[in-house]
């Protein structure tokens, strides 16, 4: 399993590296700018890197490769779901960072805005590969390409809306509403959800001719 994530890992550094400086410009930027999608934008990067690492797996003929080495389905599986967390944790960490940023130029920390983050960035994060990663084990990267952008076009109508919703409204306020009920709520669906597109494309996977 190790070998299999410093695999993942040597690739997306090595191909998946716009990835990081676009994280770090869009978390930059939003220290100056009030908006929820310069704030998600990361979060929803890191969802794209796991389907990313599919795509040159199976275009260098990895997937069938890796018959060979003593790996099962489940872990293939299991270490793009790893990839798609440690990819989270590293957006979540970068949108943390430009807020305290953020407070600390306005000289304004709000602890209560800063859990509400921490709390709903990662689980709106892990909806995306949830969501994505089970259709892409079973159809493949280029077929499965299409539920890939119905995803992210949904989640970048969502991040513009809540961004338009920011500008009208203080967006720390907005948060901290939130706090008390919908992002246990979110955290909750977000974290059985994860669980159940796991289980479900360990299934879709071991069932699939290479």
């Amino acid at each position: 399993m190790k070998g299999l994530l410093l695999k993942d890992f040597y690739m997306a550094m090595k191909y998946c590296r716009a990835y990081v400086v676009i994280a770090v410009v869009f978390s930059l930027f939003s220290i100056w700018g009030n908006t929820s999608f310069l704030i998600a934008y990361p979060i929803l990067l890191a969802s794209v890197i796991p389907v990313n690492l599919i795509s040159y797996d199976e275009k260098s003929k990895w997937s069938s490769y890796s018959g060979v080495f003593p790996y099962s389905r489940q872990q293939l599986v299991s270490v793009k779901y790893l990839i798609a967390l440690i990819a989270l944790a590293f957006a979540v960490i970068l949108a943390l960072a430009g807020q305290i940023a953020r407070m600390a130029i306005n000289n304004a920390f709000d602890v209560d805005l800063v859990l509400s983050l921490v709390a709903l960035l990662p689980a709106m994060g892990i909806l995306a590969p949830s969501l994505m990663l089970p259709a892409i084990f079973k159809f493949g990267a280029e077929k499965g390409r299409i539920v890939f952008y119905v995803i992210i076009c949904g989640f970048c109508a969502v991040f513009g809306v809540l961004g338009a919703i920011g500008e009208e409204a203080d967006l720390a306020n907005l948060m901290i509403s939130m706090q008390s009920w919908l992002i246990p709520v979110i955290t909750s669906v977000s974290v059985v959800l994860l669980a159940a597109s796991w289980l479900l494309s360990i299934k879709v996977y071991k069932k699939k001719e290479i």
